[in-house]
């Protein structure tokens, strides 16, 4: 069975009455994605998303009267022709686009990335598996920035060592490394990320003695007295806001301590680096143009 598919972008302001809208019409679905990689998250139905530029996927059956619906959504969108397209798609398009964006990945044989359709298989010996759900930016586990991320994560990360995973999102990072045998932090500034990381953590079966979660307003309530300090900050956000968190990962972190930094283009690194004096990076890994440092703090 084919489908008419629409493809439009959007400001998150927007998404809930452009979703009210195409469900109005008849979409059979509605797919939000992040339009600047940041992370992904599940709304509740109807919520607007925490990203500030959201594509908006929405399929409808073929006999969709693409001129009346175009009609209302230009009130709401005055440049729909710029950020809108409608397209056909095939049965066998959409499934195998599932497919593609299906996580399964094993990293240094240590942890082990899958969907959460396949939590009921028998799982394997001696590799720590993490479920979560398919998706295309960061915290989905198929971005390249988060996969730079838990390479390091599972060759390093060690039983015992405390971990804080600042801008934590989906929680991916923050649960990887509990699972590795790690005591984790998350922090982020939305609470529906905070929400997130939560319901994936107990998804996991990853409990509030191994992954403690936080949303910023509480962390910086937080006294200096409260904190002990960490073997390994990530932090898989952007160049700029990295930058201006540099001082505070470098407070947090113990001497000897480790950085891991993603999010960041490969002609931003050098600022980045700039911003971190403490820090003795490596040269960075570089993946499809995406940059990931890691460094030691100076003794």
């Amino acid at each position: 069975m084919s489908w008419i598919q629409l493809r439009w972008h959007l400001q998150s302001d927007q998404v809930a009455q452009a979703e009210k809208l195409l469900t109005d019409h008849g979409a059979v679905a509605v797919v939000l994605e992040s339009l600047a990689d940041e992370v992904v998250l599940e709304p509740d139905p109807g919520a607007t998303p925490i990203w500030q530029l959201v594509r908006v996927k929405a399929f409808f059956h073929l006999d969709l009267d693409v001129a009346e619906l175009g009609a209302e959504l230009k009130q709401l969108d005055p440049q729909l022709h710029e950020n809108c397209e409608f397209d056909f798609i095939a049965e066998q398009d959409w499934q195998a686009a599932l497919h593609q964006h299906a996580i399964d990945r094993r990293f240094a044989d240590r942890l082990w990335l899958l969907p959460k359709s396949r939590a009921a298989d028998p799982r394997p010996e001696n590799i720590a598996c993490l479920y979560l759900e398919p998706g295309l930016a960061f915290g989905s586990g198929s971005h390249p920035t988060t996969r730079m991320c838990l390479s390091y994560l599972a060759e390093s990360v060690r039983p015992g060592q405390r971990i804080l995973d600042f801008g934590c999102g989906s929680g991916i990072l923050a649960i990887a490394a509990a699972l590795l045998g790690a005591t984790a932090v998350g922090v982020d500034h939305d609470d529906q990320a905070v929400l997130a990381t939560t319901e994936n953590a107990r998804f996991n079966a990853v409990d509030s003695d191994q992954l403690q979660v936080f949303n910023l307003q509480d962390w910086q309530r937080l006294t200096e007295a409260d904190f002990v300090p960490f073997d390994v900050i990530a932090a898989n956000i952007l160049a700029g806001p990295l930058q201006q968190l540099a001082e505070h990962f470098c407070a947090l972190l113990q001497p000897g301590g480790r950085v891991v930094l993603s999010g960041i283009l490969p002609q931003q690194v050098d600022s980045v680096v700039e911003a971190y004096p403490l820090i003795d990076f490596v040269k960075p890994v570089i993946e499809d143009d995406w940059a990931c440092l890691i460094g030691i703090k100076n003794s």
